[in-house]
C-alpha cells in the first residue's frame, strides 16, 4: 500500500448536499487518503476563515461540488463556497469540480428560488475548470469523484504526507516503490474498467466539402484602364457634326479617380470568377459515432476568400465609372443617319414587325421565362431538415442523423473561390447528446 497520503479538501454547501459529502468522505477514506472540509469548522462564523484558509493551503487536492444552492455569504458578498474555491485557485491547488445538472428535479429546500448568483458561480467554475464534470445522482457523483481523484493522483502526484518512521530508510523506500508500481498498475486497470462502464455513447458528426477547381486563367480578366483625353482636332471629319467641344470638355473632366478604377476592377474580377468558377456546393454530413444525433445544428462559416450564394441568384455587371465616350455617341448617330437613308431607299418593315413580335410580345415571353425560373427555385417544405444562408454563414438543421449514416446537401447553393490558396472553414456542431459546442476546422486548397 502506498504510504503517501493525500489531504483532500471538500467544498460545497452543506445542508442540501449532506448525504453526498458523507459519501465522498467515505470514498476518500476507502482510498486511504485524508478528507477534510467544513464539518471541522463553523461555516457560518467568518472568524473561522483563517483556519479554513490555512487548511486549504496544506491540502493536496481540492474537490468542489455544486448543487443548486448558492449558500451563506461572507462580508465580501460572495458565498463561503465561492470564497474557498477562489482561494484554492489563487494558491494553485489542483481543483476537481463537479457540477449538478440544472435540470435535476429537487425539493424546494435544496434549490434556490432565484438562481442568478448560483448560475454566475457555475459559469465561473466552468470557465476556469475545463475538466469540470456534470452529475445527476449521488451514485454518479461518487463514481466520478473516485475516478477523477485516482487519475489526478496517478498523473500529477502532489507532496502528500508520509509517516515519520518511513523517512531515511532505503529498504523501506525500495519496498514502497515496488508496492507503488503494483498499485499504479492496479489503479490503471480499475480506472480503465470504471471508464468502460460509465463512458457514454455519443454521436460523432463529421463534414466533408468539395473544393472548387481553378485553372491558369483564374486571375485573367479585362482590367479597366484610364483612357487618354480626347482632342477635338483628332476627330474624323464625318463625325464632327455629331460632337461639340463642350461634349469633349465634359468627357475629359469626368474621368474617375484611381480609387474608383480599382474598385471597378475588383468587382469585375469577382464577376469573372462568378461566371467561370462557380460550382454547386456539395456538403456531406456523416455520423461516425456510436449513437443517433438528435436536434442537430451545424453552423459553417466560410472565410473571405470563398463565396457561397443561393442557386439562381444573379449578379449584375459592375457599373463602368468612365463617362460615355462622345466619339462612340457620334459614331452611333452617324450610323443611325446612314440607316435612315437606306430605309428611304428600301422601306421594308423590321423582321419583328413582320412576325408580329413587337416589344410588348417579347416582354411577355421574357416574363414567362422569369416566372418559370422562380418556380424552379421554390423548394417544398421539409419537416426533417432545413438550411439557411446568412452572409458567409450556412446553417444546417437536421432533426436526427443515425450513426453510420450520412446526408448529402448539393442542390441549394453555389460556391466560388475569390482567391487561391488554403482556406480555413470553421464548423460548429451542437446536438442534444453534446454537452457543449463541438468546433472543428475544414481546410480546402484552391
Amino acid at each position: 500500500m502506498n504510504s503517501t497520503k493525500y489531504q483532500v479538501f471538500i467544498s460545497s454547501t452543506y445542508s442540501d448536499l449532506k448525504e453526498e459529502r458523507e459519501s465522498i468522505i467515505k470514498a476518500i477514506l476507502e482510498m486511504y487518503h485524508i478528507p477534510i472540509g467544513m464539518e471541522m469548522f463553523s461555516a457560518e462564523d467568518e472568524d473561522q476563515w483563517e483556519i479554513i484558509r490555512r487548511t486549504i493551503e496544506v491540502s493536496d487536492y481540492y474537490i468542489l461540488v455544486l448543487g443548486l444552492r448558492y449558500g451563506s455569504k461572507t462580508s465580501d458578498d460572495i458565498s463561503f463556497t465561492q470564497k474557498e474555491y477562489e482561494y484554492a485557485l489563487e494558491k494553485k491547488i489542483p481543483v476537481l469540480a463537479f457540477v449538478m445538472d440544472e435540470m435535476v428535479s429537487l425539493s424546494k429546500d435544496k434549490r434556490d428560488d432565484d438562481l442568478t448568483e448560483m448560475n454566475n458561480f457555475r459559469d465561473l467554475v466552468l470557465k476556469n475548470s475545463k475538466m469540470a464534470q456534470f452529475w445527476k445522482s449521488k451514485e454518479e457523483l461518487i463514481k466520478n469523484v473516485s475516478i477523477s481523484l485516482m487519475k489526478q493522483i496517478m498523473q500529477k502526484p502532489a507532496v502528500g504526507w508520509i509517516r515519520g518512521d518511513k523517512l531515511g530508510s532505503e529498504e523501506a523506500l525500495t519496498k514502497e516503490l515496488t508496492s507503488l508500481s503494483k498499485e499504479n498498475r492496479q489503479l490503471r486497470e480499475k480506472i480503465s474498467d470504471l471508464e468502460s462502464r460509465v463512458s457514454p455513447k455519443i454521436p460523432m458528426i463529421e463534414l466533408a466539402i468539395d473544393a472548387p477547381k481553378i485553372d491558369e486563367k483564374f486571375n485573367e480578366f479585362e482590367r479597366l484602364l484610364v483612357p487618354n483625353k480626347i482632342d477635338i482636332n483628332q476627330i474624323e471629319e464625318h463625325l464632327r457634326e455629331f460632337v461639340s467641344s463642350d461634349d469633349i470638355e465634359k468627357y475629359n473632366n469626368e474621368f474617375p479617380t484611381q480609387l474608383e478604377i480599382e474598385h471597378y476592377n475588383s468587382e469585375q474580377e469577382k464577376k469573372h470568377k462568378l461566371d467561370n468558377y462557380s460550382i454547386p456546393l456539395l456538403i456531406n454530413v456523416s455520423n461516425t459515432g456510436s449513437t443517433k444525433a438528435n436536434n442537430l445544428f451545424i453552423d459553417i462559416t466560410f472565410p473571405e476568400g470563398i463565396l457561397v450564394y443561393s442557386k439562381g441568384k444573379e449578379f449584375s455587371e459592375p457599373k463602368n465609372p468612365l463617362p460615355f465616350n462622345p466619339i462612340k455617341r457620334a459614331q452611333s448617330k452617324y450610323q443611325e443617319k446612314q440607316e435612315e437613308a437606306l430605309k428611304k431607299l428600301n422601306p421594308l418593315s423590321s423582321f419583328y414587325d413582320v412576325l408580329g413580335m413587337n416589344d410588348r410580345t417579347l416582354s411577355a415571353v421574357n416574363m414567362v421565362s422569369h416566372h418559370q425560373r422562380l418556380m424552379d427555385n421554390i423548394r417544398p417544405i421539409n419537416e426533417n431538415w432545413w438550411t439557411k444562408l446568412d452572409g458567409n454563414k450556412l446553417t444546417i438543421k437536421l432533426n436526427n442523423l443515425l450513426h453510420t449514416r450520412q446526408r448529402t446537401f448539393d442542390d441549394e447553393y453555389m460556391i466560388v473561390p475569390l482567391a487561391s490558396g488554403c482556406h480555413q472553414i470553421e464548423v460548429q456542431t451542437i446536438c442534444e447528446e453534446y454537452e457543449g459546442i463541438n468546433i472543428q476546422t475544414i481546410e480546402i486548397a484552391v
